[in-house]
């Protein structure tokens, strides 16, 4: 059985879980349940990598170009420093 509960949320604890729902391609009630479930039986979130999904970022290459580097001269960028 569920039941509907109401909670109060700081608008950007609010918007920062409408955007990881989003980024999972799941509603804002899913994600707030199935966050709860997990840290309930004491389950660390991880991500498809094996992490908790802290970043750093490195560049951010809206700072070399205001509309981004295209993902083909990224790639072949990668590419020759492979070489």
């Amino acid at each position: 059985m569920s039941k509907t509960i109401n909670i109060s949320l700081p608008d950007e604890l609010l918007k920062r879980i409408d955007a990881e729902a989003k980024s999972e391609y799941s509603s804002r009630s899913d994600y707030i349940r199935d966050t709860l479930v997990k840290r309930l039986k004491n389950q660390r979130v991880v991500d498809e990598w094996g992490d908790e999904g802290t970043w750093e970022t490195v560049i951010n290459f809206r700072d070399l170009h205001p509309a981004g580097i295209p993902a083909d001269e990224v790639l072949t960028a990668i590419n020759k420093l492979l070489k």
